[in-house]
C-alpha cells in the first residue's frame, strides 16, 4: 500500500531499469529514490505541456491556402515561422511547408537566414 498522499504506478520494466541505472550514477546521486526521479521528471513534462494548446486545422483548398497564407503575411510583417503560421491560420503543417517552399522557390518570399525556417513577405 502507497504512503498516505501517494498512489501507486505501473510503469514498463525497462524505464524503472533504466532509472535505476541513473541512480547508481554520478548524474543521479542528486535523487534520493527512485520515486523522487520520477516524481520530478512528472513535474517537469506537465510544466513543459501545460500550456500547449490543441490547433484544430481545417481543410482549404491549396490556391485558397496560398492566399491566406500571402494576406497572413501582409497583414503581419515580420519573420514568421511555417508552424507559426500554420498554428495562427489553422492550417495543416504540411500544407503551409509545401506552399512556403513554392513561395520561397518563386522568390514572393524569403528566409531571414539560409539556416533558418524563418520566413518574411518581400
Amino acid at each position: 500500500m502507497p504512503k498516505r498522499g501517494y498512489t501507486s504506478v505501473t510503469l514498463p520494466l525497462h524505464l524503472v531499469r533504466e532509472a535505476r541505472r541513473l541512480l547508481k550514477s554520478p548524474a543521479g546521486e542528486k535523487y534520493r529514490s527512485l520515486t523522487e526521479l520520477v516524481s520530478q521528471a512528472l513535474e517537469e513534462k506537465l510544466e513543459a505541456v501545460k500550456d500547449i494548446s490543441i490547433v484544430s486545422t481545417r481543410a482549404v483548398p491549396r490556391e485558397e491556402a496560398k492566399r491566406i497564407i500571402l494576406d497572413y503575411l501582409s497583414s503581419n510583417p515580420g519573420a514568421h515561422y511555417p508552424s507559426d503560421i500554420a498554428n495562427s491560420l489553422g492550417l495543416d503543417l504540411d500544407v503551409v511547408f509545401e506552399i512556403t517552399q513554392s513561395l520561397l522557390r518563386d522568390h514572393i518570399i524569403e528566409t531571414k537566414t539560409s539556416s533558418e525556417k524563418v520566413i518574411e513577405a518581400r
